[in-house]
């Protein structure tokens, strides 16, 4: 890992001089005291005069840790090393940590606002030994920090060691006592307290041992001691010094490390109000200006005036403090790509914001966005992801914002309808989601009495609530909660799925374990290259260590059975990260083994197939022999998978991958997009991406880290979730000399150059949702043959295109044809006759033009047809009414070939006279009824007359005309009825007409 030049904040060191404050502790404090130069000051001090390295901050999701949601400690990234598994890469290091704190064990979410200094995320300035120095260095140079770079008074600082515990079977950390008082700290400063205060533990097992705090006095009053560790706000812990060097076994006991190590942090913010003479982190100038900016956004609103408790009894100030804090918080995790679409606790913090922006501070769009600005601002130099990504952090405020928008207006409406009571109509309007409506419904209606765990599991599996928003809607609605009981369901319903998993698998696992069988050499899968153009996949010699049948062993296995080879190495690729399994053979002296699946349990790999030939047993020896062909295509798609997942991210900037899949025929990815969809043109820009990486000819290139370099990388793209190894680690990078960067942790197979893609397009491109997609692509040879079926698809359609002309008097057969060219844009991506995307579109675009061409000339027949048939009906059906009032009832035969009737059409040729025309098509009768205004009556007109005949038969629906008069002109709906039903009722219903017309006119 190639240590990161520590980031200058200010250009020189400014004098010590002395500046009056409140508080009285001026004289002892640097005349620069802004957060910047306090962070500045513990680096260079760490950096300059003892010699550590800078690591950059860790991103807040954890890429190797899958035990903590959130890094929640400067510790975390150097976890591997504590453990054992890795080996530091510098023995001193130095750091400042963005962490964050809203669940599991640190969970302040809802406790932030509330009082003066609780945050979900903050700073923690930290130096490490790794079996470097240990407790008389790391005391002596934080004293030497606080008194002498800060110029704190010792008479401000309290310290505090580890008193000792006979149940650790531990006596008192006499060293670390002795190291504080030869600095001439006073006996009544040095406290001692238990193992709950002073001995810090990773976990249940694992790397140990006893800390030192160090405590700082707001008040500058006599001697406090008795008040240390008692939670005083103005009494607290500012840097814990924890002196690793032991490991806790499974059964209790503690064993010493080889190696002690240093793990020191310290919060930031609790330094800057120390050293800034405030009582709350928020009147610090790591909050003031976000304040200032939340009352620069929003005038109306009355100003921020330091309240707490009861005094703050609108909770205006409160207000300020949550909204300020959840947007550091937010923003840093936008930054380093947590999606809140798979993090609900971000998504919460976001729509609180979201709420209090419009609810608190009555801005109804784009706060959180624009305030967002003044994080990166402040925060963008110390760490540069904040600046890089401001753009992403842009687009996700929008998407939540406006998804949020649509989903409360709908719950907010249904919520509305409830009878709510008191309790809950000041619920936090955060919580009002169609799935909290209906958990309240149902909770409403069962009436418990308390929430145990059954019923938690219930609402938690069927409505996605945490344990948090459990217990918000047991407290208003007065029900009690049992978390512990709910801690148990899960657990129990977790050990059963994992005990129904292992069903199928204990056998063998129970075999393994006895034979004792080392993990299989698989290294040989990385080992390949090119001659030439032609790549090259050596075999190697491998012998047969076991043969399973059926969750067993056996000795040997004959022809033509099927069975499980477990081998001493192998080349084979095994289904990991995405990418299928290898095929192949083995071949031994007389037989040879075909390989169909290759499978891993508990790093003993298992060649699944049936032999052919003489039979074989264990100790046989093989050449193993890799399906070139297939490996290469699979290689071929894996890395273009990359390239896709680059290009994708060039191009809408605010993207996601959720999961991915290799064949040896496509590629599949699907991926979320925080802002307008993918669609063709993305298409077309992503293609063009990928077709100048294959023409440039890039080399990929494979690297191989641990945690420590992984969190080094810049641009590295990493899915949300996702827990990589802490060691041997495959980094594969793609870059040109322009924009492109495709960086990506993989044990996938890759290709060596991009030119050996060949080709590349997109087949396939399906919505998932709101904001998701997934994308079909091939490489190679079939994206060749997916050119070649779009150019002979193109010939067909021209060819067809011309003899148009030819048989426009024949529709029927014209829409067979466009039917037939339709049918070969329906494939699947393994077929044989795919088509690129984007030609698909064009293809569908133009085969419809055509189709409204043959309808459109299928119209005029139509309109010919009715035409005749009208003036036919005209010439002999006309009758008249006994005052002598012509009139036509008449039903449209012609209709029954045609799938739409003009009837508009049809009456318009009977103008000076009252008409119905009745059409009956597929099973659906509908009617039409015009009446020249001079023959309106009282008693008689369009609407009347047609509703009392044919629509009272038939039981249709009548509407006039639109923008019409319904006395003039009224449409009947068309109304499905039986072809049984047809004939007769058509005769009722003209007879019912004529008579009614009789009667009236």
């Amino acid at each position: 890992m190639t240590p990161y030049a520590c980031p200058r904040l200010l250009c020189s060191h400014v004098g010590f001089k002395c500046l009056i404050i409140a508080r009285g502790i001026s004289k002892y404090i640097h005349r620069d005291i802004s957060a910047k130069s306090i962070r500045q000051n513990f680096l260079d001090y760490f950096i300059e005069k003892n010699e550590h390295n800078f690591v950059r901050s860790s991103p807040v999701v954890p890429f190797c840790d899958p035990t903590v949601p959130f890094v929640n400690a400067g510790m975390n990234q150097f976890k591997g090393i504590f453990l054992g598994t890795q080996t530091p890469h510098f023995t001193k290091v130095t750091n400042s940590q963005k962490c964050i704190r809203v669940g599991g064990k640190h969970n302040d979410i809802n406790i932030v606002g509330k009082d003066g200094y609780h945050h979900t995320f903050f700073e923690m300035l930290g130096n490490w030994s790794f079996g470097e120095y240990f407790k008389e260095e790391a005391c002596k140079m934080a004293w030497e920090l606080l008194t002498q770079v800060y110029k704190i008074h010792p008479s401000r600082l309290y310290v505090t060691y580890f008193a000792g515990d006979e149940s650790l079977g531990l006596s008192k950390d006499a060293e670390t006592y002795n190291i504080w008082k030869s600095l001439g700290i006073k006996n009544d400063r040095i406290l001692p307290f238990g193992a709950k205060d002073n001995f810090w533990e990773m976990g249940v097992t694992g790397p140990c041992g006893p800390c030192t705090e160090i405590h700082f006095d707001h008040t500058g009053s006599a001697n406090r001691a008795e008040f240390v560790n008692k939670d005083l706000h103005d009494l607290t812990e500012i840097w814990n010094l924890v002196f690793i060097q032991y490991n806790r076994q499974s059964d209790g006991s503690l064993l010493s490390l080889p190696k002690k190590h240093v793990d020191t942090g310290m919060g930031l913010e609790r330094l800057c109000c120390a050293l800034q003479g405030k009582s709350s982190t928020y009147d610090t100038d790591l909050f003031e200006y976000l304040i200032n900016a939340i009352q620069k956004n929003c005038s109306n609103v009355q100003k921020y005036s330091r309240k707490f408790g009861e005094q703050d009894w609108n909770h205006i100030d409160t207000s300020y403090r949550i909204l300020s804090d959840h947007l550091r918080m937010l923003t840093v995790c936008l930054a380093d790509g947590v999606i809140p679409e798979q993090n609900q606790k971000l998504r919460r913090v976001i729509r609180k914001c979201f709420v209090l922006s419009e609810t608190v501070f009555g801005k109804d769009k784009g706060l959180v966005r624009e305030l967002s600005n003044y994080v990166v601002e402040n925060l963008g130099d110390v760490y540069t992801e904040l600046e890089k990504n401001v753009k992403l952090i842009h687009q996700i405020l929008d998407y939540e914002e406006e998804i949020y928008k649509s989903i409360r207006t709908a719950a907010r409406k249904e919520w509305d309808k409830l009878d709510i009571d008191k309790n809950l109509a000041n619920l936090d309007k955060v919580d009002i989601t169609p799935s909290f409506i209906k958990a309240y419904k149902e909770l409403y209606v069962q009436k418990p009495t308390e929430i145990d765990g059954v019923l938690a599991h219930r609402l938690y599996d069927t409505h996605g609530f945490d344990v948090e928003a459990i217990q918000q809607l047991a407290e208003v609605l007065s029900i009690k909660f049992l978390p512990i009981s709910f801690e148990k369901k899960m657990e129990e319903i977790k050990q059963k799925s994992k005990s129904n998993r292992q069903l199928s698998i204990d056998k063998l696992l129970s075999a393994l374990t006895a034979t004792d069988l080392k993990k299989t050499d698989d290294s040989g899968k990385y080992i390949y290259n090119k001659k030439g153009t032609q790549y090259d996949f050596p075999e190697i010699q491998s012998t047969i260590l076991q043969i399973v049948d059926h969750n067993s062993f056996i000795s040997q296995v004959k022809d033509g059975q099927s069975c499980g080879l477990i081998l001493d190495k192998t080349n084979f690729y095994c289904e990991a990260g995405g990418q299928e399994c290898d095929k192949g053979q083995i071949h031994f002296h007389g037989a040879k083994f075909q390989v169909e699946t290759v499978s891993k349990l508990n790093d003993v790999i298992v060649h699944r197939g049936y032999l052919k030939g003489d039979a074989i047993k264990v100790g046989a020896q093989g050449r193993i022999s890799v399906d070139r062909e297939y490996r290469l295509r699979t290689m071929q798609n894996h890395t273009c998978a990359h390239l896709l997942n680059a290009a994708i991210k060039q191009i809408k900037s605010a993207t996601c991958q959720k999961s991915s899949k290799v064949t040896n025929q496509y590629v599949n990815l699907d991926v979320s997009v925080f802002g307008p969809k993918f669609n063709i043109k993305d298409v077309i820009r992503a293609e063009e991406i990928i077709s100048k990486v294959i023409q440039d000819q890039l080399n990929v290139r494979i690297s191989t880290t641990d945690s420590q370099g992984l969190y080094s990388y810049d641009q590295i793209t990493l899915i949300p979730g996702e827990v990589y190894p802490d060691n041997d680690i495959r980094i594969v990078e793609i870059q040109n000399e322009s924009d492109f960067i495709s960086r990506e942790p993989c044990c996938g197979t890759h290709v060596l150059n991009t030119a050996d893609l060949e080709d590349f397009c997109i087949v396939s491109v399906k919505s998932l949702g709101r904001s998701s997609s997934s994308l079909h692509g091939v490489t190679g040879e079939r994206a060749k043959l997916a050119r070649r079926n779009a150019a002979d698809l193109a010939e067909d359609i021209g060819v067809f295109k011309k003899s148009l002309a030819a048989h426009l008097d024949t529709p029927d057969m014209l829409d067979m044809g466009v039917l037939s060219l339709k049918q070969r844009l329906n494939f699947d991506v393994t077929d044989d006759f795919i088509l690129p995307y984007v030609y698909k579109q064009e293809a569908l675009e133009e085969l419809n033009a055509i189709s409204r061409q043959i309808k459109e000339k299928s119209n005029e027949d139509l309109r010919n047809f009715v035409d005749m048939e009208m003036h036919d009906a005209l010439e002999r059906k006309v009758e008249v009414t006994a005052s002598d009032r012509k009139f036509i009832v008449h039903y449209l035969r012609s209709s029954m070939m045609f799938e739409s009737v003009p009837l508009q059409r049809a009456t318009a040729m009977c103008s000076d006279m009252p008409v119905i025309v009745i059409a009956y098509s597929d099973s659906m009768v509908k009617a039409r009824c015009c009446v020249p205004q001079a023959l309106q009556t009282q008693d008689f007109d369009a609407e009347k007359w047609l509703k009392q005949s044919v629509a009272s038969v038939f039981e249709g629906q009548i509407s006039p005309q639109k923008s019409q008069n319904g006395i003039l002109i009224c449409n009947m709906k068309a109304k499905k009825i039986h072809v049984q039903d047809w004939h007769h009722l058509l005769a009722e219903s003209v007879n019912i007409a004529k008579n009614y017309i009789n009667s009236k006119l």
